[in-house]
Order: C-alpha cells, then sequence, then structure tokens
C-alpha cells in the first residue's frame, strides 16, 4: 500500500475508464473516490429534497409558474454547481449532498421565520404590502447562497483530467473528486456568495430586489457575509442555519429559532396604524365613532379594536394573535402600545360628550393611545374631536371584559393542532403565542416536522403534491363582513379564495382541511371560528350561526341515520387520536378542479350523533 506523496499522486493521475451508466443515480461512483457529475432533475429528485422544495413553496404562497421562475430555477443551477458536496468535512451535513441539504433545510427553515414579520420594519402598511414578495425572495436568496463559498474556499474539485475545477468555470461535466484543504480560513466562505450570485439568480430578481433599497443594502451586505449590516435580514438567515445544523446534530431547532422577544407588538402596531389611517371613523361630532382624538390621547373603542386588529393581522397571515380580548390588551400594555388607567388597566371607562351637544348616552370602554404612536409626525395628526372625552371608574369595565372572556367555552372536541400535531408534512409549528392554549407534546417540536438527513438514510416518498390551482400573483384580499352577515355562499368563498392563495393550509399539521376517501374532510368547528375570526375578529359563539347557514347549502355527506359529522382517526407515529367534521361529496366545490390527494394519516371511522 502506497502512502504520503505515491498516494496523492496516484489520486491526482490516475485515469477511469468506465462507461457511464444511462441514468447515473445520485451518490454513483465510478470507482472509490470519483463521481458523476448529475443534472439538477437527478439532485433534486430524492424524497428529502422534494418535500423540502415542496415546503419551501408553501411557504412562498406563489403560483407554479412564478416559484419555477424565482425559486426552483436557482435551486437547480445551485444544485449543479454543489453536486453531491458536503456541508463540512467533519461537523454537519459531512455526507455526500450534505451542502444541498442543508441549504434546501436553511431555505426552509428561513420561509417558516420570515412568517414572524412585517417588513421592512417600522414602515407604513401599505408599503409592507407592496415590498412583502420582494422581502421574502431576499431572505430566501441570502439563505440559498449563505455556504456557496465552501465550494471555493473549503474544498478543492479535481476532474479527473487532473485539473482544478472551480465554479466560475460553470458546472460540472467530468467525473470529479473533492477534497478539503488543509489551514483554510473559516470566515473566508461567506464573502463568496457576492461572488457567485450572477451565477445562480436571475437578473430579473437582482433587478426586483434593487428597487427597494434597504432590501437591496441588507441583501448585499448578507451575501458578502457582513452579517452585522444586514439587519433582520441577516438575523433570520443565521437564526435558519443554527436550526439547521442543530437539527442535524440532534439538538432542539426549536429553541435555536425561538426568538427572545415577540415580533407581535411590531405586528399590532402596524395593525393599528393602518385602521386608524383607512378604516376607523374618527372624531364624529354628531354620531357614533370609532374613536376620538384629543389634543392629548387617542381613544378607541376597546371591543371593535381589538377585534379588528385580529381580523386584520390575521388577513396578513399573522395567525399569533390571542383569542382573548383581556390576553390582547395585556400583550398591547405590555408593550406601551397603551396607556394603562391610574389602577394599571388596560380599559377605561370614559363619557364622550361632542361640543355639538352629542353623547352616545352611556359611558363607553375605550383603549388610551399617546397619539405619537400612530402619528409619528405630528403634522400628520387629523383635526381634533371638538369636545370632551372624560375618563371614569374602570372597575365595572374591567370585569365586564373578564367576564365575557372567561365565559367563552372551550371547544367541545379537541383541537386539531393537538390531533393533527404528529403529521410530518411542513413547518407548520404552532407559534409561541398559541402554546399556552394549545399545549403541544414535546414530539411537536420543529425538528419533528422538518424532515431529517442523515447520511446513507432511505427516504420514504411522501407524495408531494405536483398539480397546484392556478392563483394570482398578488392573492385577492378578503372582504371583512359584518358579524351579522357571516352566512351563506360567504363561508364557501373564504374556503376557496384561502385553498387558491394558500391562506388555508390542506393535508397539514395545522390543517382544519384534509381530504380523507376521495372527500373534503372539514374539521368542526375548527374551520367555522377560523372563519369568524379572519373575517370579524371575533372569538364568540358566532360560528355557531355560520355552521348553520352551511348546513343549509347541503353540500354535505349526511350518514344513514340522518347526522352529519363523522370522525377521522388521526394515525400519528406513537399515537392515534380522532377528530371529527364534514365530509364534503364534492371536493371540487372548494378546490376547483386541483383536487389534492387523500391525506394518508387520516381515515374515516365512522358516523356519530351530532349533536353540533
Amino acid at each position: 500500500m502506497k502512502t504520503g506523496i505515491h498516494a496523492k499522486l496516484k489520486w491526482l493521475t490516475s485515469k477511469k475508464s468506465i462507461p457511464e451508466p444511462a441514468t447515473a443515480p445520485v451518490y454513483q461512483e465510478i470507482t472509490t473516490g470519483w463521481l458523476y457529475p448529475q443534472k439538477a432533475e437527478a439532485l433534486l429528485v430524492t424524497p428529502l429534497r422534494r418535500q423540502l422544495m415542496k415546503i419551501i413553496w408553501q411557504r412562498t404562497s406563489l403560483p407554479v409558474a412564478l416559484f419555477k421562475e424565482l425559486y426552483q430555477r436557482p435551486i437547480a443551477r445551485f444544485s449543479e454547481l454543489v453536486q453531491q458536496f458536503p456541508a463540512s468535512e467533519y461537523h454537519h451535513h459531512s455526507h455526500p449532498g450534505g451542502l444541498l441539504d442543508h441549504t434546501l433545510e436553511v431555505m426552509a427553515f428561513a420561509a417558516k421565520l420570515r412568517q414572524r414579520h412585517l417588513l421592512p420594519v417600522g414602515a407604513a402598511p401599505e408599503d409592507q404590502a407592496r415590498e412583502a414578495e420582494a422581502w421574502t425572495a431576499g431572505i430566501l436568496y441570502a439563505a440559498l447562497l449563505h455556504d456557496i463559498g465552501k465550494i471555493v474556499t473549503d474544498i478543492e474539485v479535481m476532474t479527473d483530467d487532473n485539473q482544478r475545477w472551480l465554479p466560475w468555470m460553470g458546472p460540472l461535466a467530468q467525473p470529479y473528486r473533492l477534497r478539503y484543504q488543509k489551514n483554510r480560513d473559516h470566515r473566508l466562505h461567506p464573502a463568496i456568495g457576492s461572488l457567485l450570485a450572477l451565477q445562480i439568480l436571475p437578473v430579473s430578481a437582482l433587478n426586483w430586489l434593487a428597487q427597494y433599497r434597504e432590501l437591496n443594502e441588507s441583501f448585499l451586505y448578507c451575501i458578502s457575509g457582513h452579517y452585522d449590516n444586514a439587519g433582520v435580514l441577516g438575523e433570520l438567515v443565521q437564526e435558519a442555519d443554527r436550526a439547521s445544523v442543530a437539527q442535524f446534530m440532534g439538538g432542539n431547532a426549536s429553541q435555536t429559532l425561538t426568538r427572545p422577544a415577540s415580533s407581535l407588538p411590531e405586528q399590532l402596531l402596524s395593525a393599528l396604524r393602518e385602521l386608524v389611517r383607512a378604516e376607523f371613523k374618527l372624531s364624529n361630532p354628531s354620531s357614533g365613532s370609532d374613536g376620538w382624538l384629543t389634543d392629548d390621547a387617542l381613544w378607541l373603542i376597546s371591543k371593535t379594536t381589538a377585534d379588528r386588529a385580529r381580523a386584520w393581522l390575521l388577513q396578513q397571515g399573522v395567525t399569533s394573535v390571542p383569542e382573548s380580548n383581556v390576553r390582547l390588551f395585556d400583550e398591547m400594555q405590555a408593550h406601551g402600545l397603551i396607556v394603562p388607567t391610574q389602577d394599571g388597566k388596560a380599559v377605561w371607562s370614559c363619557t364622550v360628550t361632542a361640543d355639538s351637544g352629542w353623547t352616545p348616552g352611556r359611558p363607553l370602554t375605550l383603549l388610551r393611545l399617546a397619539p405619537s404612536r400612530i402619528w409619528p409626525n405630528s403634522e400628520d395628526r387629523p383635526t381634533p374631536f371638538s369636545g370632551k372625552v372624560i375618563p371614569g371608574s374602570t372597575a365595572t369595565t374591567i370585569a365586564t371584559e373578564r367576564g365575557k372572556a372567561d365565559s367563552q367555552t372551550a371547544p367541545d372536541i379537541t383541537a386539531p393542532e393537538n390531533e393533527l400535531s404528529e403529521l410530518a408534512f411542513s413547518l407548520f409549528a404552532p407559534p409561541e403565542q398559541e402554546i399556552d392554549k394549545h399545549i403541544l407534546p414535546a414530539s411537536t417540536d420543529i425538528v419533528d416536522e422538518l424532515p431529517k438527513v442523515q447520511p446513507g438514510q432511505v427516504e420514504a416518498e411522501t407524495g408531494g403534491r405536483e398539480n397546484v390551482s392556478r392563483q394570482p400573483e398578488t392573492p385577492r384580499p378578503v372582504a371583512v363582513p359584518e358579524t351579522a352577515q357571516v352566512t351563506d355562499t360567504g363561508f364557501i368563498d373564504w374556503l376557496r379564495e384561502g385553498i387558491r392563495t394558500y391562506k388555508i393550509a390542506v393535508n397539514d399539521t395545522l390543517a382544519r382541511i384534509h381530504m380523507v376517501e376521495g372527500k373534503a374532510f372539514l374539521v368542526s368547528p375548527e374551520i367555522f371560528k377560523l372563519y369568524v375570526k379572519t373575517t370579524t375578529g371575533a372569538t364568540g359563539d358566532e360560528w355557531k350561526q355560520v355552521q348553520k347557514a352551511f348546513q343549509k347549502l347541503k353540500l354535505h355527506q349526511r350518514g344513514n341515520d340522518g347526522i352529519n359529522i363523522f370522525v377521522c382517526e388521526v394515525k400519528g407515529p406513537r399515537k392515534t387520536r380522532r377528530v371529527k367534521g364534514y365530509l364534503l361529496n364534492r371536493p371540487e366545490d372548494i378546490f376547483d378542479e386541483a383536487v389534492p390527494e387523500d391525506n394518508p394519516y387520516l381515515s374515516v371511522v365512522t358516523d356519530i350523533q351530532s349533536g353540533r
């Protein structure tokens, strides 16, 4: 056996003449240490990578054609450059193909983290809405490029003609082998991302990001390794990177993803500003209003504000809003969004009297905000109220508000968050703010929900959803009806729109809609509660009215004895549970032509006597 310089010379000069197979499988070696270059189609076909691609697509909520252009093609270019390279020599993802696996995981985690933020931070809601997709792209592109520099600074790749390959030479076209460079600078590889960006990202996408200065600067800093100047974009990519590493090393990715401070206060402030600016009627001198602006305070009707803010945030995809108004007020007060009473309470009882003589006739329960919170520039404030808002006693008010919250009954069935917690198809872990409401076992950590990769692991095909419904490039807003109008076909229209724009999950961990035995299964009463909460912000018994109206449409299957509710069994890896709901005979009623396949974890058990 030759060692030392003789072995190195043989490694560099040995020629191989084995013919290439007709379909070269991933990890196919010519002989020991030599690998065939693969096309993107072969590299991305493994069940793990297909599943990660599906998660990324679901989180971006884009039409298929647009997803292919913005993400799938760059990922394909990336995969052909990194081939079967490991992500590290001895640390995480050190198996063949580990760099591609790790990068897709980081993109999936980054897509999850991005949904917790309204970006750019501190911008007007209309600007955040306009720039939302661009920020998502910037974050995912930065995640895609975060470790690409390793194929230059860490790894030496030699082709079978004894030539060193470098990524700016284009994708590998000859058999190759690799080795790690000794005494490499571990701080250098993050800076190479900007050098290779043009080889991976479309010019049209880079032009798109360049339209938004703050985003473009953060993106350029991030792909150049200057995370300290990359702002929230850099923070998200680093958090996603740590989560992927923690998962591979057997750690808790959920703890890695936990931020020290919740972004809910920031989201609530954006909601309040948008509602006051575009929807609320203020300081009406002759009739009712949603609020009154005085010289030193903005007074808003407490329940209206809570319900409308909750509905607005849900429509923006923010699912971490407390259902209880008392908890929502506590959240506002804890973060200084509202001014408390002298007794430290959130809600004030006030008498409102206009100079014109108008008065509501009774004290009102109001929230007090500093005007500077809503209008940082004092010149933007509207004309103050011509009248007086006089604070009074708060004891009755607070007792009433808390009584209303406490009187809300718990669901009669186990919430779907618990029932479906062990499905492993996506990153649908509940937000931190909901954990105390739906206590989940430790097995539901995001670690369990993101597919794990180990060297030599054989993955089972997951049957990813390949054919998807057509979607508009910009999801259409869902109208916000009054509580009394939440009936009839409005619920069905909301289902169709939510499914089509991927605001309503299907066949996933927290989904209220599943496919079972060729029929659509609506988890009850959670799907009706979600509709009312999303469209009106209400969290009481209004859902019962919607459920009755839905039953009158006669779209659901009825049992032989006339019952409406069916039971499905949910089979997880460690336990089996049951969940109730309606079966739709024609899933096309809500899915149009793109009906998904059955959820393999659910099966219809039996029908039960409907008491709901």
